[in-house]
C-alpha cells in the first residue's frame, strides 16, 4: 500500500514539473501586426468622405461630402467553416455630426489561414474583404515593408465593372510610420498602395486619350483603416472631350 502510495504521488511530482517545465518555455507566436484591423464585436470608425463623379455623358462633374461609419457588429460562419465578419457600411450627410445615420451596405470580413508554398515560406493570413460583389485580399499577415500581393486576383476582371481592377500588385510601405488624416494623428501606420497608373493627362493634351487609375489604404494599430484614395477615370478626345469615372477619399475623424 505504501509502495502504491509513493508511486501515485512521484508520479503527481513528475506531471507537475513537466506541465511548469512547458509553461516555463512557451513563446508565444502571435502576430501583433493583426492589430493593424482588429476584428473586434463594436468596433467602429467614422470618416469625413469627399467624392467627385465624372460623367463624360453629359460633360459634367459632381462633387459631394459626407460622413461614414464602419462598425463590425456580428460574425457569421461560412460556406468553408471559417469564422466571418460583418461590418455595417453607415452613411449621413455631412453636417457637423448631427444628422441621422442610415444603413448603406454591408462589408464581409474573413481572415484565412494561407499555407507555405516551401518549407522555408512562412505561413500566412490573408484579410478577405468582400463589397460590392466583389472581394479582395485588403492585407497579408505578418506585415512587413516591401511584401507586395495580388489583391484582386478572387475578382472578375472579365466583367467590364471590374476590368480597371485587373492586375493590381498592393505592396506594402510606410510600415510603422506616422499619419494624420487632418483630424487625427495616428502614430503607428502602414501604408498598402494598390495601384499607380497613368497614361497622357487631357489638362497638356485634350487631343490623346488618357486614364488615371490611383488607389491607397492607410492603416492604423489598433484601429483599422484611417484613410482611403480611389481614383479612377478614363478621358477620350471624342465625341466629347471630357472625362468619366469617380474619386473618393475618406479620412478618420473618430473610433473606438
Amino acid at each position: 500500500m505504501t509502495k502504491k502510495i509513493f508511486s501515485i504521488l512521484l508520479l503527481a511530482v513528475v506531471c507537475f514539473c513537466a506541465l511548469f517545465s512547458c509553461r516555463k518555455t512557451t513563446v508565444s507566436t502571435a502576430d501583433a501586426t493583426l492589430n493593424y484591423f482588429p476584428l473586434q464585436l463594436g468596433k467602429y470608425i467614422t470618416y469625413n468622405v469627399d467624392s467627385i463623379y465624372y460623367y463624360s455623358a453629359n460633360c459634367t462633374q459632381y462633387e459631394a461630402k459626407s460622413q461614414m461609419k464602419y462598425a463590425i457588429d456580428d460574425t457569421f460562419t461560412d460556406q468553408y467553416k471559417r469564422l466571418s465578419y460583418v461590418m455595417d457600411v453607415f452613411t449621413r450627410p455631412f453636417d457637423n455630426n448631427s444628422g441621422v445615420w442610415v444603413h448603406n451596405s454591408v462589408i464581409l470580413i474573413t481572415p484565412t489561414i494561407t499555407p507555405p508554398l516551401t518549407l522555408s515560406d512562412p505561413t500566412t493570413i490573408s484579410l478577405l474583404y468582400s463589397q460590392d460583389q466583389a472581394q479582395y485580399v485588403k492585407l497579408i499577415f505578418p506585415i512587413s515593408n516591401g511584401y507586395s500581393w495580388y489583391g484582386n486576383q478572387y475578382i472578375n476582371t472579365q466583367n467590364p465593372l471590374f476590368t480597371y481592377l485587373s492586375n493590381w500588385n498592393y505592396y506594402y510601405k510606410n510600415f510603422q510610420l506616422s499619419y494624420n488624416t487632418g483630424y487625427i494623428n495616428f502614430a503607428n501606420t502602414v501604408t498598402v498602395l494598390e495601384d499607380s497608373e497613368a497614361v497622357n493627362y487631357p489638362a497638356i493634351d485634350s487631343n490623346i486619350s488618357s486614364y488615371l487609375t490611383y488607389a491607397e489604404e492607410v492603416y492604423a494599430d489598433n484601429v483599422g483603416m484611417v484613410h482611403k484614395q480611389w481614383t479612377h477615370w478614363t478621358y477620350k478626345p471624342s465625341p466629347v472631350i471630357c472625362r468619366d469615372g469617380y474619386q473618393v477619399v475618406m479620412d478618420a475623424i473618430d473610433h473606438n
